[in-house]
């Protein structure tokens, strides 16, 4: 049985501990998911310790890192034998495998994310609006920039690190707006047919909703909230407008989905297909929270 380790803040209350047992018939093996909590603002040496019971525990065969990707870049980056040229683009590191030749790393959330977006946002130009500057949004933003260059990408964050981080990543245009919002006025002014993405984690991490009540979406926007569980108040805002302003509206299951399954891939030895984040939604489907 090989154990993946998930690196996180709170790793025990998410999903995927209920997932996992289920998506081993997907894989055929046997998985056992491990959990391991480092809290925000931690020392470097959480990030060595972890690595080095990682690679004295034979059974694990690679770590998942969730909320930690840019500090496990940033401490331990001089540890890996190999780190893919996403990782090195986009200074993370989000998925681990252990080998002989020592421990090999990958950026694979602009592949999830990338695999999602190209599916509900299909169009080859248009105007991003992306409340939020985090990594998923930098995943977002790296994708978008490197696959299509008509894409102008809007986003909005209160942290001019994080939003430094994402302009100097995406290889791209990005227009920045520092602050807190609420972005009713951003969102309404966007074309027809943009895309809106919720990922500053309102409704799920924190309460509310980047957006207030008196916001209105633009005729064919897609609404994409990222997150998959919680209140989801930006989704509830979104839906009421959905017959009125033909809104496509789509929330998180899909990318939590897909993004294990890319995370993982390299993490076994898989073959990298698109197709196995679609089996493992639909081999969990009676988990997912929120559904339409």
């Amino acid at each position: 049985m090989a154990v993946i380790v998930f690196v996180g803040v709170t790793t025990g209350s998410s999903l995927v501990h209920r997932a996992v047992p289920i998506w081993q018939s997907v894989l055929g093996m046997s998985l056992r998911l491990r959990g391991a909590d480092i809290d925000l603002g931690s020392g470097d040496d959480s990030y060595v310790t972890l690595l080095n019971e990682l690679t004295s525990d034979d059974a694990v065969a690679g770590a998942v890192v969730t909320a930690h990707k840019v500090r496990m870049f940033q401490v331990c980056r001089d540890r890996f034998a190999y780190l893919d040229a996403r990782a090195v683009a986009c200074e993370e590191i989000n998925a681990i495998r252990q080998s002989g030749a020592g421990l090999y790393g990958w950026a694979r959330d602009p592949v999830s994310v990338g695999r999602v977006v190209d599916r509900i946002w299909p169009d080859a130009e248009g105007q991003v609006v992306c409340l939020g500057a985090g990594g998923t949004a930098l995943a977002l933003a790296y994708h978008l920039s490197t696959t299509r260059a008509a894409v102008r990408f809007v986003c909005t964050d209160p942290d001019a690190v994080a939003v430094e981080r994402l302009v100097r990543q995406a290889r791209g245009s990005v227009v920045v707006h520092l602050g807190d919002g609420p972005w009713d006025d951003l969102v309404g002014s966007a074309p027809p047919g943009s895309l809106v993405v919720n990922a500053t984690g309102m409704g799920k991490d924190r309460p509310g909703s980047p957006i207030i009540s008196r916001a209105r979406f633009p005729p064919q926007t897609v609404v994409w909230e990222l997150n998959y569980r919680g209140e989801l108040q930006f989704l509830a805002q979104a839906r009421l407008q959905a017959g009125s302003s033909r809104l496509q509206i789509h929330d998180g299951w899909q990318l939590f989905c897909h993004g294990w399954a890319a995370a993982l891939t390299p993490i076994l030895n898989l073959p990298d297909e698109e197709t196995l984040g679609d089996k493992f939604a639909e081999a969990a489907r009676s988990l997912r929270p929120n559904a339409d």
